[in-house]
C-alpha cells in the first residue's frame, strides 16, 4: 500500500530554494526556451480559444513584411523580438514557458514563477501599449482587459 509523502515547510523551503538557484537565467529569452501557445493551450483551452480570437492572434500579419522581422517592430507584434514567433502569444506576456511549462510545476505557482511564469499586468501592456507606442487612440488597460481577461477569477 502507498502513502501519500508530503515535504516539511523547511524541506520544501530549501527544495524551492535550490529549484530558483538553479533555474537558467536567459535575458532575453533564446528561441528553444519558447514552448509556443499551442502548448500552453493543451491545459489552458480556454484562455488559448480567447486568446485566437484576439488581436494579439493576429499582430504581426498587421505589420508589413519588411516590417515583421524588425526588433523595433517585432519587439511589440511578435512574441520574440526577433519575429521568428509570429504573432503575440502567451509568452509575450507571461515568460518563455521552457522551465515552467510542464504540469507538474504548474501546479505550484511558487515554483512555475520561481522558473519564469510571468503574473503579466498593466505594467506588462503598458510596455508596448505605452505613450510611446504609434497608437492611433491612447491606451485604457480597464477597457482592453475586458476583451482579454482570462485566468484565475480574483
Amino acid at each position: 500500500m502507498s502513502k501519500a509523502f508530503s515535504y516539511s515547510a523547511p524541506v520544501a523551503a530549501l527544495l524551492l530554494a535550490l529549484v530558483v538557484a538553479l533555474a537558467p537565467r536567459a535575458a532575453p529569452a533564446e528561441r528553444a526556451d519558447y514552448v509556443g501557445s499551442e502548448t500552453c493551450g493543451t491545459c489552458h483551452r480556454a484562455e488559448y480559444d480567447k486568446w485566437r480570437t484576439s488581436a494579439h492572434a493576429r499582430a504581426t500579419a498587421t505589420l508589413p513584411g519588411t516590417f515583421r522581422r524588425d526588433p523595433r517592430c517585432a519587439g511589440c507584434h511578435a512574441t520574440d523580438t526577433l519575429g521568428e514567433l509570429a504573432e503575440v502569444g502567451c509568452e509575450s506576456c507571461h515568460g518563455a514557458g521552457r522551465w515552467y511549462y510542464k504540469a507538474a510545476v504548474m501546479r505550484d505557482a511558487e515554483v512555475a514563477r520561481a522558473l519564469g511564469l510571468t503574473d503579466a499586468g498593466e505594467a506588462t501592456c503598458k510596455g508596448c501599449h505605452g505613450s510611446d507606442a504609434p497608437s492611433v487612440r491612447p491606451f485604457d488597460f480597464k477597457e482592453a482587459w475586458k476583451r482579454i481577461a482570462h485566468g484565475p477569477k480574483k
